[in-house]
C-alpha cells in the first residue's frame, strides 16, 4: 500500500486508484523545497515515500502547491515557476481532460475541468501581475534622475547647466552629432542613454565641471560611462565645431568691417585682438615638467593659450596649450596665428605683447603706449583710452570663455585632452548671444 505523506492527506492507492503518486526528487535542493512546501522539514523521506498527485495542480515540475490548509484561497502560496514550468502547466491541464480527485478528508466531490482551468488561469494571472510589478520597479531604478526633457522648456536653467542660450541650440548640436560617426573612447557604445542626454552630460561637465560621481548619480550610470561619454562627445564637438568651422579660418579685415562695432571705428584695419589665458592643471608631474608648467603670474602649475578675438567680440583663434612659464611672445611665434595674417592687417594686443619684430611684413601692431618720460602726453592718453575702450569687449569674451568652469582646473586624467576641451569651450562661447547689442 502506498500512502501520501502530506499531513492531513489520507489518500492511498488502495482507496483512490485514479491518483498518481510521486517519489521525492533525488536533487537535495529540490527535495528540501518539497519538504518545506508540505510542512515536514524534519521528515526524512525514503525510497517508498510518496506525495499524491492531488497536490500537483500544474504538474510535478512545479512541485506540490495545493494542500488542505490553503484549499479555497484565491491564490495559494506557490513558488514562481520558470517559463518551462509554465509550458508544462498548460500541457498538464490539456492532458488531464477529466475529473480531478481530492484528498479523502475533503470528501468525494470532484472539480470539473472548467473550474480547474479557471484556477490555473487565476494563478497565472497573479504570477504575471507580480512579474509586471517587478519589471516596473526595475525600470524605475533604471530611470535617470536628470535629463534634457526636464530643463528644455526653461532657457535660464538650460543656460545655467550648459552655458548655451536655449534648448534650440542644444538640439542643433544634437543634430550635428547624429550625423557624425561617433567613435567611443573605450571602444564600447553607450546605448541606454539617449544622445541628447549624452550631450547634456558633456555640456554640464564643461560648464560646471561636475565630478564623476555627481554625473554618474544624476544620469544613473557608472563613472566609466561618464568618462566614455565625455571624452567621446567632446572630441566629436571639437571635430565638428572647431576643426570644421574655425581652424585656420580667421575672418579677413574686410569681413570684420561688415560688423565693426562703434568702439572699433578708429581701428578699421584691425584683424584680430590677441590675449593669453591660463588654465590650472594637476601638478602630479616630474620636477622638470613642473618647472615648465609653473606660472609666476598665477603662482601655480598652469597651461597657457593664445586667444584671438575679432572686433565684434567673437573668438576666431585659439592656440594649443603651452606650459605656464612660456612667454606670450614665444606662444605667438609658435602657434601659427602669424601665418594667417596679411599685409595691411592690424593686430591689437596688451602692452605685454612685444611682438612687433616677429610680425609678417606689412602687418602693424597697436598696443598701449609705454610710459617713458614720467608722464603721458595728451595724445598718448587719448590713444590708450581708445585702445582700452575697444579691448574691454575682448576681455569680456575671454571672461565668457572662463565661465566654462572646467577651464578653472583640468584634472590629471583629462590633461591629454586639454587642447580639445579648450577649443570646444571656445566654439561653445561663440554660440552664446553676442556681447554687443549693436552686433546682435
Amino acid at each position: 500500500m502506498v500512502q501520501c505523506c502530506v499531513p492531513s492527506c489520507n489518500n492511498r492507492n488502495d482507496i483512490n486508484k485514479t491518483i498518481s503518486y510521486y517519489r521525492f526528487p533525488l536533487d537535495e535542493n529540490e527535495k528540501r523545497r518539497w519538504l518545506k512546501l508540505i510542512r515536514r522539514k524534519d521528515f526524512t523521506p525514503n525510497y517508498n515515500s510518496r506525495v499524491c498527485g492531488w497536490h500537483f495542480p500544474h504538474g510535478k515540475a512545479a512541485g506540490p502547491t495545493r494542500f488542505a490548509w490553503n484549499e479555497g484561497k484565491a491564490f495559494p502560496h506557490i513558488s514562481q515557476p520558470t517559463k518551462r514550468q509554465k509550458k508544462m502547466l498548460l500541457a498538464t491541464v490539456e492532458d488531464e481532460g477529466g475529473a480531478e480527485p481530492g484528498p479523502s478528508h475533503l470528501g468525494t466531490a470532484q472539480k470539473t475541468p472548467s473550474s480547474s482551468s479557471v484556477l490555473v488561469l487565476e494563478i497565472e494571472n497573479e504570477m504575471l501581475r507580480k512579474e509586471n510589478d517587478k519589471l516596473k520597479k526595475e525600470l524605475e531604478k533604471q530611470k535617470q534622475t536628470f535629463s534634457f526633457s526636464q530643463i528644455s522648456s526653461h532657457p535660464d536653467i538650460v543656460n545655467y547647466y550648459t552655458g548655451l542660450p536655449d534648448a534650440a541650440t542644444i538640439l542643433f548640436l544634437e543634430t550635428l552629432l547624429s550625423k557624425f560617426d561617433l567613435q567611443y573612447h573605450f571602444d564600447w557604445n553607450v546605448q541606454k542613454m539617449p544622445l541628447i542626454d549624452q550631450l547634456l552630460l558633456t555640456l554640464m561637465k564643461l560648464r560646471l565641471n561636475c565630478g564623476l560621481v555627481d554625473l554618474s548619480v544624476r544620469f544613473n550610470c557608472c563613472r566609466a560611462t561618464v568618462t566614455n561619454i565625455f571624452i567621446t562627445i567632446s572630441s566629436a564637438l571639437y571635430d565638428i565645431l572647431y576643426v570644421g568651422m574655425m581652424e585656420n579660418k580667421i575672418p579677413s579685415r574686410f569681413k570684420n568691417q561688415t560688423s565693426l562695432p562703434h568702439c572699433f571705428q578708429p581701428f578699421p584695419n584691425c584683424r584680430i585682438v590677441l590675449d593669453c589665458t591660463e588654465v590650472a592643471v594637476s601638478n602630479t608631474e616630474s620636477l622638470d615638467t613642473q618647472s615648465h608648467l609653473y606660472s609666476h603670474y598665477k603662482g601655480g602649475t598652469t597651461l597657457k593659450a593664445l586667444i584671438g578675438v575679432a572686433p565684434n567680440g567673437f573668438i576666431t583663434f585659439a592656440s594649443d596649450l603651452y606650459g605656464g612659464s612660456t612667454s606670450d611672445k614665444a606662444i605667438t611665434a609658435d602657434c601659427g596665428v602669424l601665418q594667417q595674417l596679411e599685409a595691411g592687417d592690424m593686430v591689437m594686443a596688451d602692452k605685454g605683447f612685444t611682438i612687433r619684430d616677429i610680425l609678417p611684413a606689412g602687418v602693424s601692431l597697436n598696443i598701449p603706449t609705454f610710459l617713458v618720460n614720467g608722464q603721458f602726453t595728451m595724445e598718448e592718453i587719448n590713444h590708450n583710452r581708445l585702445i582700452a575702450s575697444a579691448r574691454v569687449h575682448v576681455e569680456r569674451s575671454i571672461q565668457r570663455l572662463k565661465t566654462f568652469h572646467i577651464l578653472s582646473y583640468i584634472p590629471y586624467q583629462y590633461k591629454k585632452h586639454a587642447n580639445k576641451i579648450l577649443k570646444v569651450c571656445v566654439s561653445l562661447t561663440n554660440l552664446q548671444t553676442p556681447i554687443l547689442r549693436e552686433i546682435a
